[in-house]
């Protein structure tokens, strides 16, 4: 049976492993996974205790690019929800039923609007822009010069927007 839950700090080795597929190659650091892990927002899918994917967000109260690698912001209500990082292993339906647990998370905790950072060039950021397409985001800017992790640069992300009703 496939399950969506918050979480926890043993869950780390299994999501690392995503990333490592998701983001070819890249992993957070442990204490970053576990800062972010502690806020109760970061969600995952598995099924008989086999990680299918994650997606950690947190509350902000400006549409702006946050920097991939940091420590939480501990809003706990904001404006917009900011999906900060995302992961699957490919399974259909994956980060659909992630959306949908964020989403209605994200309504009780005032949030009008979803937004969402991408790019255009990983075979990541392909999957993500189709996803969110076909979830009717809009693309609303581009960030010309956004961390990814620190000390390295990109120019190719934009920012997409989606109202939740």
């Amino acid at each position: 049976m496939i399950r969506i839950r918050p979480a926890k700090p043993s869950d780390i080795m299994g999501i690392q492993e995503i990333e490592r597929s998701y983001y070819e190659g890249f992993s957070c650091p442990d204490s970053i996974m576990e800062s972010w892990i502690s806020t109760g927002r970061f969600l995952l899918t598995e099924e008989s205790g086999k990680i299918l994917g994650f997606m950690f967000f947190e509350y902000v109260n400006k549409a702006e690019a946050l920097p991939f690698i940091h420590k939480p912001l501990g809003n706990s209500r904001g404006k917009y929800c900011y999906i900060s990082e995302v992961g699957t292993s490919g399974r259909p339906g994956v980060l659909e039923g992630l959306m949908e647990s964020v989403i209605r998370k994200s309504k009780g905790n005032g949030c009008n609007v979803v937004i969402w950072l991408t790019g255009s060039k990983s075979r990541h950021d392909r999957i993500e822009s189709d996803f969110l397409l076909k979830e009717s985001f809009m693309k609303i800017s581009n960030v010309r010069h956004w961390e990814a992790y620190p000390g390295h640069f990109v120019h190719d992300h934009h920012i997409w927007m989606k109202k939740i009703s």
